[in-house]
């Protein structure tokens, strides 16, 4: 059993992690990745302070990936805006490239990465775990389901009624808009996250119900056309913009705020969004990726239980949660969403506390076992230097 691989089903950022930390403790992993090349995701590019803090547990320099920084937040919902300082300096880089300098970190580590292989199944056997592939079929003393939005036949997650979109664009409006910042506008039955990647470049990620989209159209022209419509600051950030994708991307059925509720297999690790789902607008999704990755990896590490690894995260990921839904029904509301954003615009100091309560650090026991997994990892960097 000691010799058998662990297999991370999926190379995004929660499986890279997952891969990571154990080929660096000598464990040996293999990852089954869908995608033959790098791709972009259908996802914001908002990296909160725990976030960067577990990218440096895992050895990544986000100064040579060219991360941009952003202190301050903006909300809206029209007609009212409001501006406050983050409770930390944010940053932000496209999917694109911080998956593939994960997912690259992994393999150099030792991990074998295999591109370009749809898993079709994941089946106990005796003791061990059976990963079918149209290829062939591997064993594996432990599976990470790390599959993000895409779930096996047998690992079914609810369909949501949201759909996401994602776009990167060159806009000069952009450079003066976002300057340190990133943007979120709310409307009706929707909001559009906005900031600034490495080059400049302007990346927006949205969300809307399935029931508006069906009435807006999926193209990029109605698409932008509407979104313009709903927000003056989205028009100037659009307005002569050039898109850089043929078409937006799009995923659908998100169900946000899902959190998997029951253990799925002993030998089975659900990570990412396999195991959370939280409301991108939190800003926390890259954090808790990479958290489930590391955290299940220390699970098979020390021979810990699916089911035990399931009922720590899930136990410290509740209050977040709960407070996202709060935050999200709220916002998603015509009348309750422009009264919320008009309050934070004279309450900044009390919108700045709200991000803080919102974040993976909410919880004392994550904070703790944030700083000591850190922590332990300078540690081991150290020794290895001497």
């Amino acid at each position: 059993m000691s010799r058998l691989p662990a297999i991370a089903v999926g190379g995004g950022l929660a499986g890279a992690a997952f891969a990571l930390e154990l080929v660096r403790n000598g464990h040996p992993v293999i990852v089954l990745e869908r995608a033959r090349a790098p791709q972009h995701k259908v996802c914001g590019e908002f990296l909160s302070a725990e976030a960067q803090t577990l990218l440096q547990v895992l050895g990544l320099d986000l100064a040579s990936l060219h991360a941009v920084p952003m202190s301050h937040a903006c909300l809206v919902s029209e007609p009212y805006r409001a501006i406050f300082e983050l409770p930390f300096v944010a940053a932000a880089v496209s999917r694109f490239q911080l998956d593939q300098a994960l997912l690259l970190a992994a393999q150099r580590a030792g991990a074998t990465v295999v591109r370009g292989t749809a898993v079709l199944g994941i089946e106990r056997h005796s003791h061990t775990v059976l990963v079918k592939t149209e290829a062939e079929t591997w064993q594996a003393r432990a599976v990470a389901l790390a599959t993000g939005k895409h779930s096996l036949r047998s690992f079914r997650r609810p369909h949501g009624r949201m759909v996401g979109f994602k776009m990167h664009l060159e806009s000069s409006a952009a450079t003066r808009q976002l300057a340190n910042q990133v943007q979120i506008v709310f409307f009706h039955a929707g909001y559009m996250g906005a900031c600034l990647v490495e080059a400049g470049t302007l990346s927006i990620a949205w969300v809307m119900t399935d029931e508006l989209l069906r009435s807006v159209g999926s193209t990029w022209p109605t698409q932008r056309d509407y979104l313009a419509r709903q927000s003056e600051h989205i028009g100037d950030l659009l307005s002569g913009a050039r898109a850089l994708f043929a078409k937006p991307l799009a995923t659908a059925s998100i169900p946000y705020g899902y959190l998997r509720t029951e253990a799925t297999d002993p030998r089975v690790y659900p990570i990412g969004d396999q195991l959370a789902v939280v409301p991108s607008f939190i800003g926390d999704g890259m954090a808790i990726a990479l958290h489930t990755g590391l955290t299940a990896a220390r699970a098979v590490l020390a021979g810990t239980p699916a089911a035990s690894y399931h009922r720590e995260v899930i136990g410290l990921l509740r209050r977040q949660f709960r407070l996202a839904r709060i935050l999200g029904g709220l916002l998603e509301t015509r009348i309750a969403s422009p009264t919320i954003i008009a309050a934070a615009a004279y309450l900044p100091s009390l919108a700045t506390k709200l991000v803080a309560a919102t974040r993976l650090h909410g919880s004392n026991a994550n904070a703790q076992a944030l700083t000591r997994l850190f922590n332990e990892r300078s540690e081991v960097v150290k020794v290895s230097r001497q």
